[in-house]
């Protein structure tokens, strides 16, 4: 589906010009325009050309073409028809585009679980990572909400690897410990989440929407394993019950007085464990809950 902000006109331009300037026909002036007329023979661009062209009624260098262009941007870049389908305005990864959700946001309120979102329309791994797959063969990764409150304040984030059939992986500072996030199956990577370069925030802030990671196509092994909708509500709430006893055996014991820092309302650990953990115990919990192996137990069900 394309984006609804996507448009359509068709543009002329000059095809000898320097610079070529689209002017939309619609907005174009006819009754002295010098291209559509005998007196485009005085104009220094079609002089220039030494007579490559017979003189006509009309330039022979005026070129019309149909373009599409986004609606929501403040100024209008026009793309060909034929190239704007290949790019995110022509499918369904107009979703993930920053002007599209600056306007709209148009996704479903989704399941909570113990607090957490975990939206029906995506599919997990068991790492808490997403793969958005859409109908138009475009997929989308990024980080639950497990993860993203685990991590809570992130101070940087650094895309390891360039584009082409692999598993996506990316490294994410917070405090001074460097966490590898990489996505148990291969897929054709191509695009990563720039924006997050410069707000890395955004990561944990809208893990879902604006904090997406790595954007490609899929490849016959990019939904092995995962879990879907009917069972990943159940595999949550497990979770979370998973990772207050693991912190309990293996941080508040050692630590009395991390009870305090560690626990939550409703028993959920505190928003930004990363930051009230050492680092030995937060590679050990990372390692516990966030390594990618650990996705290949389960097989993806409906």
């Amino acid at each position: 589906m394309p984006c609804p902000f996507l448009k359509e006109t068709r543009v002329k331009y000059c095809q000898s010009a320097s610079v070529r300037k689209m002017i939309p026909l619609a907005s174009s002036g006819c009754a002295d325009e010098k291209c559509a007329s005998p007196d485009h023979a005085s104009c220094t661009v079609y002089r220039a050309q030494n007579g490559a062209a017979e003189a006509g009624p009309v330039c022979p260098y005026l070129q019309e073409s149909l373009m599409q262009y986004c609606g929501a941007a403040p100024v209008a870049k026009f793309v060909p028809y034929s190239e704007s389908l290949l790019s995110r305005c022509g499918n369904n990864s107009h979703r993930y585009c920053e002007l599209y959700l600056g306007l709209a946001r148009p996704q479903e309120a989704p399941e909570e679980v113990d607090g957490l979102p975990v939206p029906g329309w995506l599919d997990y791994s068991r790492n808490h990572m997403w793969l958005d797959l859409t109908d138009d063969g475009v997929c989308h990764v990024g980080i639950d909400a497990f993860l993203a409150r685990a991590l809570g304040k992130v101070d940087r984030i650094s895309y390891v690897g360039s584009k082409g059939a692999r598993r996506p992986m990316a490294v994410v500072t917070t405090g001074n410990c460097d966490l590898q996030i990489l996505f148990p199956n291969a897929m054709m990577v191509t695009g990563c989440n720039l924006y997050l370069r410069a707000d890395p925030a955004r990561l944990t802030a809208d893990p879902f929407v604006g904090g997406w990671l790595f954007e490609g196509t899929p490849l016959p092994e990019t939904t092995e394993s995962l879990l879907g909708a009917a069972t990943a509500p159940g595999w949550m709430a497990q979770e979370v019950r998973r990772a207050n006893e693991f912190l309990q055996q293996e941080v508040v014991s050692a630590h009395a007085g991390a009870v305090g820092a560690l626990a939550a309302d409703g028993g959920m650990f505190a928003e930004g464990l990363a930051q009230h953990l050492d680092r030995e115990q937060l590679l050990g919990f990372f390692e516990e809950f966030f390594a990618p192996d650990i996705s290949r137990t389960v097989k993806r069900e409906p």
